[in-house]
């Protein structure tokens, strides 16, 4: 049996226009892959698709001073 693998990206965007612009790339990265449904504001990301979590961290990296990608083996 194998555990399944999750990709969790954390980041602090300020409360700035930075902060905007971000959410503006995170909407567009939505529609570029087809994602739907609500996009969680709390500043974290817990997905099992590698290149979701891969491009999220990108555009945080670009707007945030604190960014950080783990992978893990269980999420609670």
């Amino acid at each position: 049996m194998s555990e399944q693998i999750y990709y969790i990206v954390d980041w602090d965007i300020p409360l700035n226009r930075n902060r905007f612009a971000f959410y503006r790339q995170l909407n567009k990265l939505k529609k570029e892959l087809s994602l739907h449904g609500a996009m969680s504001t709390k500043s974290v990301l817990i997905t099992k698709d590698e290149y979701l979590a891969t491009r999220v961290y990108e555009i945080a990296k670009a707007y945030a001073k604190d960014v950080h990608m783990y992978v893990g083996r269980q999420v609670r």
